[in-house]
């Protein structure tokens, strides 16, 4: 095996069971990791790139200098030894202390190895606060004001007889910056965002969390897209909101694919109402179901890391119940299908958006977010409140199609802050999904 491989899952082996101190949810190894891979990033040579994955195995595992040094040398050995503090009965003060002296005199490799630890303790611990919007120390043993005295010592014994512009310096004196004196962004707060302090807060925590998530998918390999699919009363934004999420995963750097409502789309009008019109509707409603899940089983072949569907199986499970209520599907139609594409939509979708409005407010919103006034066939409150009727006496078997859900009643809430309350539930499935295909992948549980 490759010798920063050799030493990765040395490491993984050495800190299994272990949790972050600051994020126990997360395994511990994944610092050592990113460490290693950030030396890596940087071009620093294969023994710094394995120092940088066993860094906190004598510190924080049963492994002693004496096995590092057995098993991967003496130069290895002296570079983990390097990021180690000493003997923890020392007051954190103490310790501490020591370690900035001690950190003057080391040579430029072993720097790196402690600069690029200390750089991924502040990125994360930076994104953790920004998540929750508060600064809290309480995981550690001192507060704000002792970790900052720290963490600039560190960075004055690192650069000492050393050049300052070093990337890797750069980067930690940037991290610095910003966690201890975070300039906000003034433009943003007081001319884009004036008035709408609550909103901009929000986007900032939301902000943090793709952060994050772009750092985990880093760590992992997938085999499968995170599938979303929306439904819910027609008028509610669903399209909007599906492209603001668009845009949100886009410009974070993820691989995103969305497939439109299939009965919007111009094949739909153009080619499968003339192919499948001489149905019955029940046999063109299950069409249609036909087609959607064709369209899904598409998509997941896609190399993609989110795949967004504007109203797919589901929706169509509630248009199959209107069908089965105005007999144009019998019972045991009407139930095999709800069957089968009940347990496909548990498979292949990871989160289904409902959204809701009272019939009254969705025809509101269709007048008023269009230029036209002429009255409109289908759209009215009858047509309306039929579907929402569906959707009421299906929500309880919906609720079980996917691996998760959320129910939005959107009748007070506008698009941008509904697409934010999609936000807020995704995110955490995603990283929690994350966390689990990295513990997979090692074979941590």
């Amino acid at each position: 095996m490759e010798l920063t491989e050799k030493a990765k899952y040395f490491a993984i082996n050495a800190h299994k069971g272990q949790v972050r101190k600051s994020e126990p949810d997360k395994p511990m190894i994944i610092h050592p990791i990113s460490v290693g891979e950030l030396l890596k990033e940087y071009g620093c040579d294969s023994q710094v790139i394995a120092a940088g994955f066993l860094h906190d195995v004598v510190e924080d595992t049963s492994y002693t200098l004496e096995d590092i040094q057995k098993e991967f040398g003496t130069d290895i050995a002296s570079l983990v030894q390097g990021a180690s503090e000493p003997d923890k009965s020392l007051s954190w003060e103490e310790r501490k202390a020591h370690t900035i002296a001690e950190t003057r005199k080391l040579p430029l490799r072993n720097k790196l190895v402690i600069c690029a630890d200390k750089i991924n303790n502040l990125e994360d611990l930076l994104l953790k606060f920004q998540k929750s919007g508060v600064r809290d120390f309480s995981a550690f043993k001192r507060g704000e004001q002792s970790q900052k005295w720290y963490y600039q010592g560190v960075y004055e014994a690192l650069i000492f007889q050393e050049d300052p512009n070093l990337p890797l310096f750069k980067r930690l004196k940037d991290a610095i910056e910003n966690f201890f004196d975070y300039q906000e962004d003034l433009y943003l707060k007081d001319t884009i965002f004036v008035g709408h302090n609550e909103y901009y807060e929000r986007l900032k925590r939301l902000h943090a969390q793709k952060i994050e998530l772009q750092r985990l998918k880093a760590l992992n390999i997938f085999q499968k897209p995170f599938v979303i699919e929306f439904t819910g009363t027609p008028h509610t934004g669903i399209t909007t909101i599906i492209s603001n999420l668009y845009d949100f995963f886009k410009k974070g750097g993820f691989s995103v694919s969305v497939i439109e409502e299939f009965t919007s789309s111009s094949y739909y009008k153009e080619t499968f109402q003339k192919k499948y019109g001489h149905l019955s509707k029940g046999g063109f409603n299950l069409a249609i179901m036909e087609r959607v899940y064709n369209q899904l089983m598409e998509a997941l072949k896609m190399e993609k890391d989110i795949i967004l569907i504007d109203r797919s199986i589901n929706d169509r499970q509630i248009w199959n119940y209107r069908c089965y209520q105005k007999d144009y599907l019998s019972e045991s139609q009407y139930n095999e299908y709800k069957s089968l594409y009940g347990h496909i939509s548990h498979e292949f979708i990871d989160f289904l958006v409902i959204t809701y409005a009272d019939a009254l407010t969705a025809v509101k919103r269709e007048y008023v977010n269009s230029l036209a006034l002429e009255k409109r066939s289908f759209i009215n409150e009858q047509n309306i409140e039929q579907y929402n009727n569906a959707l009421r006496e299906l929500r309880a078997f919906l609720e079980t199609t996917a691996q998760d859900f959320v129910f939005l009643d959107t009748n007070s809430m506008d698009i941008n802050n509904t697409s934010v309350e999609v936000a807020f539930h995704v995110l955490p499935l995603i990283r929690k999904r994350y966390i689990k295909n990295f513990e997979e992948r090692y074979h941590l549980k």
